[in-house]
């Protein structure tokens, strides 16, 4: 009861926005979207009769293109259930302020205006056969966004001759599924380390890393201070500091800064980009830049660009939210603008060149 009148507060705070209602266990959540059809709906993961992923099954067929964001507590026994719930088709998780204070409440605030600003951006809402959601992007007027008409390479796809030393991907809104898409058809004989920068809390880093290393061909890790990057292997940064690349005599390594937010993010994509920038061009990166709110990414993929890195966007089509790949695309940085469906296939086709080549010298 405490929380939820203090949530309630703090999204009255935003301009734009009416609570129309609240409930105080699950199945008195789904009698309420059925009665008031709202927008957003904010959801615990632990909560009474029915709890939080309950509530979002349910509403796939209840209220399809009403969209969900959790509000939970970073917990170990919520970690896993968070990332099944963003795999189930949760908008995004917030986590909920560890005091009541006014800085806590501003920040939660925050949040909420990013979150349904994006939020607001979706405008179809499907089940693909897999059973999980696939959204389509129609943005508001208001929304600073390159046009579709904008959306274009800067260059031809890399060179048959390009060998990326490092992939590195930069995603948040929907990006867990977006990994899962990326990864799963990767083989294991990959000959480069790929690093992973995903808006997210910690302990739901590490639930979303043991997720990928069950689901897919890679071993993967959340990254350590100075863990060596190997060939084959994917290491996520994990919560709370930035994750940079350094190479020390011709290794390449984790190293772990616990610098400021930026983008008032922490992890975030930038620091990872502009690390590899200055390894560039003894050092050739591939990065990625999948759904996510926000611009975070697009300069440090400007950067990279202009250093001889090659940079491939996820398209607003496929999408959760086309805010960090269109600032890419507005930063002129994007070399290639990609479904996610195609992402995997040309990381596989220069992560298997590689294999070729080196394996033929």
């Amino acid at each position: 009861m405490v929380f939820r009148t203090f949530l309630r507060r703090c999204l009255s705070e935003i301009d734009g926005v009416e609570v129309v209602g609240a409930a105080a266990d699950g199945k008195a959540a789904l009698r309420r979207i059925e009665e008031l059809k709202p927008d957003l709906v904010t959801l615990d993961i632990e909560m009474p009769h029915l709890d939080g992923i309950d509530v979002l099954n349910a509403l796939h067929d209840q209220s399809p293109d009403t969209r969900v964001v959790i509000v939970t507590s970073e917990t170990v026994s919520n970690a896993g259930r968070a990332v099944e719930a963003l795999e189930a088709g949760a908008f995004e998780i917030i986590l909920k302020p560890r005091a009541a204070s006014s800085e806590d409440r501003q920040e939660l605030v925050d949040q909420l205006r990013a979150c349904l600003q994006a939020a607001r951006s979706i405008s179809v809402v499907t089940k693909g056969k897999s059973g999980k959601l696939r959204s389509r992007a129609s943005p508001p007027a208001s929304v600073d966004r390159p046009r579709q008409a904008d959306v274009v390479a800067i260059s031809s796809p890399p060179p048959l001759s390009f060998r990326p030393d490092v992939i590195a991907i930069g995603t948040s809104t929907g990006g867990p599924q977006a990994l899962s898409a990326v990864l799963t058809p990767l083989p294991a004989s990959m000959r480069t380390p790929i690093v992973i920068t995903q808006h997210m809390p910690g302990l739901f880093i590490r639930s979303l890393a043991e997720r990928l290393d069950r689901e897919t061909q890679l071993t993967c890790h959340v990254a350590e201070e100075g863990m060596p990057l190997l060939a084959g292997h994917v290491y996520l940064a994990p919560g709370n500091v930035h994750l940079e690349v350094n190479r020390v005599g011709g290794i390449f390594k984790a190293s772990l800064v616990d610098g400021p937010k930026v983008h008032h993010c922490k992890p975030a994509v930038d620091p990872m980009f502009f690390s590899l920038r200055r390894l560039a061009p003894t050092v050739r990166t591939l990065a990625v830049v999948l759904t996510g709110m926000g611009s975070d990414g697009a300069a440090g993929a400007a950067a990279l660009a202009s250093a001889g890195g090659f940079v491939i966007v996820q398209d607003e089509a496929s999408s959760t939210v086309w805010g960090m790949p269109g600032a890419t695309v507005k930063a002129g940085a994007a070399h290639q603008v990609l479904p996610l469906s195609e992402v995997a296939p040309l990381l596989n086709q220069y992560g298997a060149q590689i294999s070729t080549e080196r394996g033929a010298r």
